[in-house]
């Protein structure tokens, strides 16, 4: 038999609170072989990324280890040494974080972020610059050699990401924790990253913790998957007989919450006849041939230090978006989504061509008109942790834009706070806690509740759901369709998760390097894909094939 590389014996972990201490990790018990990779999954708040702190014994100053044992190739790391950890940790024990902007330092550069962990472990031999470039490249960031020396501000969401997996795999630990590792990467980058991960795994006999919501890709990419509730190990099993074979009514739940291309649709489709381009308003009424949102000829760019020509992150790029009607906008990191989205919230200029919001050109606006934009457009950003003030309670936060544009009384603001956090599936409770007693999914929560509190006309929801696991995001888009069919909401919907984006869309624009590529509906894009950027996107879907 051979040895597990990492052995977990009824681990428990606790958490001083102000209600006193809550134990989150209640008897854990698991191991991990040498070169075998084991998924974590479960939803939000169920205790995978507790775990994952535990390993390396990284948790928050209020919490502890309060029973059981860790053991990494046969050394105890709950009473081991801070010094003797500290030589674990990237030499031996990598780690990839789950948020990107909270583990970069804005205020160093890429290269010298990746250099500072070489330099740490005494790796990379001698000319560390050229192994930094090389982990970038591994990754699947562009240039890398000129990207090098730009900051983590410089890169998109995805690419910070790819950023944080080449410093986790930096010093070829023997065990890799990734915690959401790919949660914010398109689909052919992720499977570029994972390939890595399992070369990884193959070449140097080291081991991966993989921690997903995304239970298709645990069953693709793990060898055994063990699935968590409330702190508490429910089902562990080899990855094809937990999808195939579930026993645990938690794990059966899982199952059939996760989105795929047999998913039905949750939007209702035009009804027939209905005027091109035109969407559905609320309640069925007739349909609406105005468009509520007008892209026209977008275009913007960046100067890049260096370079003599700008950058141009978005190219010649229109689409409308009609009321009552969900659009959807995919493509690899970095192929202009997220540009798009900022230009039309108003929150960058245009180098080039209009964005109409309701008719009006938002570059022409005056500062009080564009107030009543931005009250009829809301956001809600990838990010929940960087979008969120950690200085506001979670009610806080929801009712501040209520405060900000003078809407309702104090009680009428608190009652309004209620029904929103009950919309999003989060207690009344949560109300006094702060974004740092949230977990990932918990606060993108959140920042959905907050972008709703002012009814508005249009959500831009960029890798909004990307956070949540398979259960809350499935409660999550069936409230945003309900929303949509009786209020009228638009959405702008960026993702890189196509089951979703085939479930929620009324209309599907591909974007590559700045530019779109091919529309349709998401029947057209998703049946009969015309451009190879679409096809190398659906052939990189996990569990597509399983």
């Amino acid at each position: 038999m051979t040895e597990p590389l990492l052995k977990v014996d009824d681990l428990r972990v606790a958490f001083s609170t102000a209600r006193g201490e809550l134990e989150a990790i209640k008897g854990v018990s698991f191991e991990v072989l040498p070169g075998e990779t084991l998924a974590i999954v479960g939803e939000s708040g169920s205790g995978k990324s507790t775990i994952a702190a535990s390993l390396n014994r990284l948790l928050a100053s209020n919490g502890r280890i309060s029973g059981g044992s860790v053991r990494f190739d046969g050394a105890e790391i709950t009473t081991m040494a801070e010094r003797d950890l500290n030589s674990l940790r990237g030499a031996q024990i990598g780690l990839v974080p789950q948020d990107p902007m909270s583990n970069l330092n804005p205020m160093h550069r890429i290269g010298d972020q990746i250099l500072e962990v070489l330099r740490a472990h005494g790796a990379g031999g001698e000319n560390k610059r050229q192994r930094v470039v090389e982990l970038l490249e591994m990754v699947g960031i562009p240039d890398a050699e000129q990207r090098i020396d730009q900051y983590p501000h410089e890169f998109s969401g995805g690419m910070r990401q790819r950023v944080l997996i080449a410093m986790g795999l930096a010093c070829q630990p023997r065990l890799l924790i990734a915690d959401e590792p790919t949660s914010a990467l398109d689909v052919t980058v992720q499977r570029r990253v994972l390939d890595r991960l399992d070369a990884l795994t193959e070449e140097l006999g080291a081991s991966v913790i993989l921690i997903t919501h995304d239970l298709p890709l645990a069953v693709e990419r793990a060898d055994r998957v063990l699935v968590m509730y409330r702190g508490e190990v429910v089902e562990q099993g080899a990855a094809k007989q937990i999808l195939e074979q579930p026993k645990h009514e938690y794990t059966k739940r899982l199952v059939e919450a996760a989105p795929s291309f047999m998913t039905t649709s949750l939007v209702e489709k035009p009804a027939a006849g209905a005027a091109a381009g035109a969407g559905a308003a609320a309640g069925g009424a007739d349909a609406d041939p105005e468009p509520f949102a007008r892209v026209t000829g977008l275009g913007k760019s960046y100067r890049i230090r260096g370079q003599a020509e700008p950058f141009w992150a978005a190219r010649e790029v229109s689409f409308t978006i009609p009321r009552g009607r969900t659009v959807s906008i995919v493509g690899e990191s970095g192929s202009g989504k997220s540009t798009t989205a900022r230009v039309l919230l108003g929150l960058e200029d245009a180098t080039e061509g209009t964005v109409e919001i309701a008719g009006d050109d938002i570059s022409t606006l005056k500062r009080r008109e564009l107030m009543g934009i931005r009250r009829k457009v809301q956001p809600v950003f990838q990010n929940p942790f960087a979008s969120l003030d950690p200085r506001y309670t979670v009610a806080e936060l929801i009712e501040e834009p209520l405060k900000v544009h003078r809407i309702g009384s104090r009680a009428e603001r608190a009652k309004k706070v209620g029904q929103l956090l009950d919309d999003v599936m989060l207690a009344a409770d949560y109300g006094p806690r702060y974004p740092h007693q949230l977990s990932g999914g918990q606060r993108q929560r959140v920042a959905i509740a907050r972008a709703l509190a002012l009814d508005p006309d249009l959500v831009v929801l960029d890798e909004a759901v990307s956070a949540l696991d398979v259960l809350v995001q499935a409660q999550i888009l069936e409230l945003l369709t309900d929303l949509q069919r009786d209020l009228g909401l638009s959405y702008l919907f960026i993702s890189h998760d196509l089951a979703v984006v085939r479930m929620i869309s009324h209309e599907v624009h591909v974007m590559q390097r700045g530019r779109i590529v091919e529309s349709g509906t998401p029947e057209q894009i998703f049946e009969q894909p015309q451009a190879e950027c679409t096809r190398e996107l659906l052939a990189a879907i996990p569990g597509l094939n399983l």
